[in-house]
């Protein structure tokens, strides 16, 4: 009974940290953050993000991301440095041999199992980091729903990932068999994308001045007459 209460106590923290810092960054990106394709969340549920948000401050915030950034590359190196490349070698000791397809499908399976467990490990220690130098960590109850709730996000990062990675092996694999030259189409898709980001960037800018406006309005206006 110890060892259960033990565990449900760790896994609550890590919840618990884990709401925490996700519903920070989507406050960062303000607005934007609430269409992001595959990451959507009822009414209810942005209420407890706003909540758990709300208790990072600005400086743990970017103290997490720092952290966790440096975390995830430095658990991306390894799997790639102690993982990857001692099994390709021991698989085709002549590189010359190399199977396209096996690098390929093993090169993405590496990449899905760096980043699904390599970034919420990150966040997770990133979070710690953070508390521990510049935040206390807020006690907020947690209920079953924010249990449910933080599975509801890891899970929709494990189906992102599985999505690119597939998509990512069928696209590669038909342009290697068909000997397609995606040079011209990577260089379009990154101006699209550098385009797509500056305007997200300019519509938060320009929501949160207006969600700023409107807060400060209400905050002006006088309180309505008690009867």
């Amino acid at each position: 009974m110890d060892t259960d209460m033990n565990d449900r106590l760790r896994s609550d923290r890590r919840d618990h940290r884990f709401l925490r810092y996700w519903a920070a960054n989507l406050a960062s990106i303000g607005a934007a953050g609430r269409n992001w394709p595959g990451f959507q969340y009822t009414p209810e549920e942005w209420e407890h993000f706003e909540k758990y948000g709300a208790t990072v401050a600005g400086a743990a915030a970017f103290a997490f991301m720092v952290t966790s950034a440096i975390i995830f590359i430095v658990i991306a190196a390894l799997v790639i440095s102690l993982v990857f490349i001692p099994a390709m070698t021991l698989l085709y000791p002549d590189p010359s041999k190399t199977s396209a397809t096996v690098f390929i499908s093993f090169l993405f399976a590496t990449c899905f199992v760096t980043i699904g467990v390599g970034l919420p490990t990150a966040m997770n220690l990133g979070g710690r980091i953070a508390d521990r130098f510049w935040t206390g960590d807020s006690a907020i109850s947690l209920t079953d729903f924010d249990r449910r709730l933080a599975r509801k996000v890891q899970n929709q990062i494990w189906r992102m990932i599985g999505l690119l990675v597939g998509d990512g092996v069928a696209v590669t694999m038909i342009c290697i068999a068909y000997n397609i030259d995606l040079g011209p189409v990577a260089r379009a898709l990154k101006a699209v994308v550098y385009a797509a980001n500056l305007s997200a960037i300019a519509l938060t800018i320009w929501g949160n001045h207006r969600l700023k406006q409107k807060l400060a309005l209400q905050a002006a206006s006088p309180a309505p007459p008690s009867h």
